[in-house]
């Protein structure tokens, strides 16, 4: 993993009775994958890094000493899509790991709290104290009772219009093969979002998606419940996964079927496994995409793994596979370059990376069905491939309906 070893004292830990991941306070990043039984609340700071380049940051992480197998992180942090973030991300860092004063996991139907930093066990034994005092309450998700309204821009539909022509010309010239256009979608509430609820309210939907929140410095929040992991390791094995090609859940036989959404899905399949190539070795996949069902939509999906190489690690995986095909497009470079002169969105984190890094294990997943949110205000944040023999309405219709993953949970009408 490449990763930074110290000798410092054993990491106290405990195992509690009651299920901690409740509000110890207000929690700096939030984990949760439903359906593998874990679920994740780190509070307080006890170290940071931060950084523009994504693999010195993530070899570069201490790690305590002394922890248990299961302990998702303790490292816990986001990356922006392309290494920056504008004045719409105020707070946010473009690069930010963490490593949390308390961190509060549950496995299955076992509960456990771990210390880290000056003061670990006296935090610890107050943590406890309070879980056993009752002096905390479940999270409760956020129903679509809250009063929220969209917010139409003028000229939003024009501007996508005039954005999938000019990329439609870049293709046709042979500049591009494809690219992922993104858009925002505003909504105000008439109170103060709660933003621990709606992401329970984004877990008791989306069980098989990693459901995150992570907390700016000035109190906004960056939340979702996002499909598509990037990579996963325990020890020399790496797991990633293709995750392209939509349609609404009853298209799902069509999807398969579909030339379109068969190519866009090829690419990112080919990025993963040349990617996985370099660092190692037994790059395994299945020759056909299978199909991923969520609530709202279905994905083309092909799982593929590999042995990494002796020395590689995380930073490794993360910065060969980052940005990917299904969110930046195909050739890579070429992309970038296009949505920088033209997609005219502060993208920050939306499509960067984001969940947390251990010692020989780390899991990061690509920010996607996600928000920023800032008081009453929350932005959405969804994104559409474009290719040859793309349209600009079908494309909107595909935007349109992943932001009701979120627009639904905020209680905004159709």
């Amino acid at each position: 993993m490449a990763l930074v070893r110290t000798a410092s004292p054993r990491t106290p830990v405990a195992e509690v009775a009651k299920g901690p991941l409740v509000a110890l306070g207000e929690a700096a990043a939030l984990w949760a994958h439903p359906a593998g039984g874990v679920r994740a609340a780190a509070f307080g700071e006890a170290d940071r890094r931060e950084g523009a380049s994504l693999r010195a940051v993530l070899s570069s992480l201490p790690m305590p000493g002394d922890l248990p197998e299961g302990l998702p992180g303790p490292w816990f942090g986001a990356a922006a899509f392309d290494g920056t973030t504008g004045p719409d991300w105020r707070g946010f860092a473009a690069l930010r790991f963490t490593l949390p004063s308390l961190l509060a996991w549950t496995e299955g139907s076992r509960h456990f709290l771990a210390a880290f930093g000056d003061g670990a066990e006296a935090r610890l034994t107050e943590a406890r104290r309070k879980l056993d005092a009752g002096a905390v309450r479940p999270e409760q998700p956020q129903g679509a009772s809250i009063s929220a309204r969209r917010l139409r821009p003028p000229g939003e539909r024009r501007h996508w219009d005039a954005l999938v022509a000019r990329a439609l010309e870049a293709i046709a010239s042979g500049s591009l093969s494809k690219v992922v256009l993104a858009r925002a979608v505003d909504v105000e509430a008439g109170a103060e979002i709660e933003t621990s609820g709606l992401l329970a309210a984004q877990e008791e939907r989306y069980p098989a998606c990693r459901a995150f929140l992570v907390r700016g410095e000035d109190g906004s929040v960056f939340l979702g419940a996002t499909p598509e992991v990037l990579c996963r390791i325990h020890g020399d094995r790496v797991f990633t996964e293709a995750l392209a090609g939509s349609a609404q859940p009853g298209g799902a036989a069509a999807l398969l079927g579909s030339r379109k959404d068969l190519r866009e899905h090829r690419w990112v399949v080919d990025h993963l496994v040349a990617a996985l190539a370099g660092l190692g070795s037994g790059v395994l996949r299945k020759p056909e995409p299978g199909l991923r069902t969520l609530a709202n939509v279905v994905h083309l999906h092909t799982p593929i793994s590999a042995r990494l190489a002796p020395g590689r690690g995380v930073a490794d995986v993360a910065a060969a596979l980052h940005p990917t095909p299904a969110v930046a497009g195909v050739p890579a470079a070429a992309a970038l370059d296009f949505l920088a002169q033209h997609e005219e969105l502060d993208r920050g984190l939306y499509a960067g990376l984001v969940g947390w890094v251990g010692p020989d294990r780390a899991e990061l997943a690509v920010a996607l069905r996600c928000a920023l949110v800032r008081g009453t205000q929350a932005r959405l944040f969804v994104g559409a491939g474009i290719v040859e023999g793309s349209s600009a309405e079908s494309e909107w219709a595909e935007t349109e309906l992943k932001a009701h993953a979120l627009l639904d949970a905020l209680g905004v009408a159709p």
